[in-house]
């Protein structure tokens, strides 16, 4: 003779999910912070990155979209190889930072930030969006972390060769303007 009323087992239902749902989310999020601690081993630094090629040539679809921002801000990086001359495109995370983007350098040695800092120059799909960028230069952490999310920013103290942090300026402006991220344009001063 169970009596229940549906509208409350809707509800213990949806809480449920809605609890399992965050616990999950936190998970991830806990375990992706303990392999970022982890990178600073030579060997889970090195297969990471072999993992990370891997999982690079499924992400154009999405680097650079709308759906590709949801996912750490997820872009893609065209740039021109320093040796051979051959255009590249790196999926990789992009976030503002005053006229241009900052971008984390995952690894010690990493080809797209040696090709962009030998040609000067690059373009970067973000949020459906390109950008052409110039003037990279290597910033200090403590500078890049103003570009970061508070969520984000436990991520990049983890990582082995999170040192390197490059500021790439929107081409054509020179220090006099920021860029507003909700038009993808330049706001004026």
């Amino acid at each position: 003779m169970k009596d229940r009323n549906p509208a409350i087992c809707f509800l213990r239902l949806r809480l449920t999910i809605s609890i399992a749902l965050a616990g999950a989310v936190v998970a991830v999020y806990l375990f992706l912070l303990g392999w970022g601690m982890l990178m600073r081993i030579r060997w889970v630094s090195d297969r990471t990155r072999q993992l990370t090629k891997w999982g690079n040539r499924h992400l154009p679809p999405i680097a650079g979209t709308r759906v590709g921002v949801l996912y750490f801000n997820l872009s893609a990086l065209h740039h021109v190889g320093r040796h051979s001359g051959r255009t590249y495109m790196t999926p990789l995370s992009a976030y503002p930072l005053g006229d241009g983007f900052v971008l984390a350098a995952a690894y010690p040695h990493v080809d797209w930030c040696e090709n962009v800092l030998a040609a000067g120059k690059c373009t970067l799909t973000w949020n459906g969006k390109k950008y052409a960028l110039d003037r990279p230069e290597v910033i200090p952490r403590a500078e890049a972390m103003k570009a970061y999310p508070l969520l984000v920013r436990p991520f990049l103290a983890g990582g082995a060769g999170q040192n390197k942090f490059v500021w790439l300026h929107r081409a054509g402006s020179h220090g006099g303007q920021e860029l507003d991220v909700s038009a993808g344009k330049h706001a004026p001063d």
